[in-house]
């Protein structure tokens, strides 16, 4: 008997039975491959790796970088996204980035490459996606050792990288990422600081305890009462106008509407491009997604408060930040739900910065 391409007309029934289970059996068999395959490239996590500029410098003033880093994690590096269904997965340095940044260096430099050291003072550098789109946070103080032992800043940065994709976003973001580091070495490393302030090591070992010192808001024992317009005013203690009366939302300690008098009568000021108000000595920043003020809570010189920001079901949680801005490790989302999160004010720039989730006691 003759089998003609895939007609099993003619075969009796127990050998239909058999082929057809055959080919089941190799069809679940692919299933269960191809399944495993995924979830596999799913659950691996990914590794980034800073790739090394294949230019010389033609004068270079450094030959060591050390790094100091104050990341709010130094395990991971962010979040991208891997496999068919384009779940999440921690994203890890391949190196240490210490090592990273110094083989950077070491590539960089050439015949005419002094003895001096940069020390690099990070506070950020995360990746995250969302959909075609991909976002890398970088914030850092780069510092020049003098000869005298002592330290100056040579250059800071607070950099958002937002790139968008058609095909492969996490390839083209962690690129991004990379050219951004390698540019950031190479144009420092062929400068000298212009700074007169010299730092110890002690101070950039703690440099935004240091910095704090310097800014009104986190060193002064009495806020001033008024409107903020902005960050740069509540840092300054430079109020935008008076505050005469406000109402808060019940027994809470938010509020909700804010006065002022002009010509001996009490009249409502807007909230719009309000960044925070002080009443009684007590600051509130405002949250746009509650329109509303709530009141923010000192703490290690630092201020804490709680309130709602929108969350992707989709993205890990660490990215979620304030529904009006790019913050300082997060992407500001438009879907529900809407979560309870405490957060503090960074220092630097004034964004908001999402600790943790508050538990609803429900």
């Amino acid at each position: 008997m003759y089998l003609t391409g895939n007609n099993t007309s003619s075969l009796p029934p127990i050998t239909k039975t058999m082929l057809m289970k055959s080919y089941l059996e190799k069809f679940s068999s692919l299933l269960i491959f191809c399944f495993i395959a995924i979830i596999s490239a799913q659950k691996q996590p990914d590794q980034f790796s800073i790739s090394l500029p294949t230019k010389k410098l033609d004068k270079s003033y450094y030959k060591t970088i050390k790094l100091i880093d104050r990341r709010i994690d130094t395990t991971s590096l962010g979040t991208i996204r891997k496999g068919l269904l384009n779940n999440p997965a921690n994203l890890f340095a391949a190196a240490s980035l210490s090592d990273q940044f110094q083989n950077v260096l070491n590539s960089l430099n050439g015949e005419h490459t002094e003895n001096g050291t940069l020390v690099l003072y990070l506070r950020q550098l995360f990746f995250a996606e969302v959909a075609v789109h991909g976002y890398c946070y970088f914030q850092g103080f780069l510092f020049s050792k003098n000869e005298d032992g002592t330290y100056s800043l040579l250059e800071q940065v607070n950099h958002v990288i937002d790139h968008k994709a058609k095909s492969d976003v996490t390839k083209e973001l962690l690129q991004k990422g990379s050219e951004f580091l390698v540019d950031f070495i190479t144009v420092n490393a062929s400068k000298k600081p212009v700074s007169r302030h010299h730092y110890t090591y002690q101070q950039i070992n703690d440099f935004e305890g240091t910095a704090k010192s310097s800014i009104s808001i986190f060193s002064s024992s009495e806020l001033k009462d008024g409107v903020y317009n902005d960050y740069q005013s509540l840092k300054n203690q430079q109020p935008n106008k008076e505050i005469t009366n406000v109402k808060f939302y019940g027994n809470a300690p938010k509020i909700v509407r804010i006065y002022e008098t002009l010509d001996g009568k009490e009249k409502e000021i807007k909230k719009d491009n309000i960044y925070a108000i002080v009443y009684k000595g007590e600051l509130y920043p405002y949250l746009s997604i509650e329109n509303l003020f709530t009141k923010a809570e000192k703490r290690d010189n630092d201020y804490y408060f709680v309130g709602k920001i929108k969350s992707n079901t989709n993205s890990p949680s660490i990215t979620v930040a304030p529904a009006y801005t790019y913050a300082s490790i997060g992407v500001s989302f438009m879907s529900s739900p809407v979560l309870p999160f405490e957060m503090k004010i960074d220092y630097f720039n004034g964004d908001f910065i999402p600790i943790r989730e508050i538990e609803n006691k429900r």
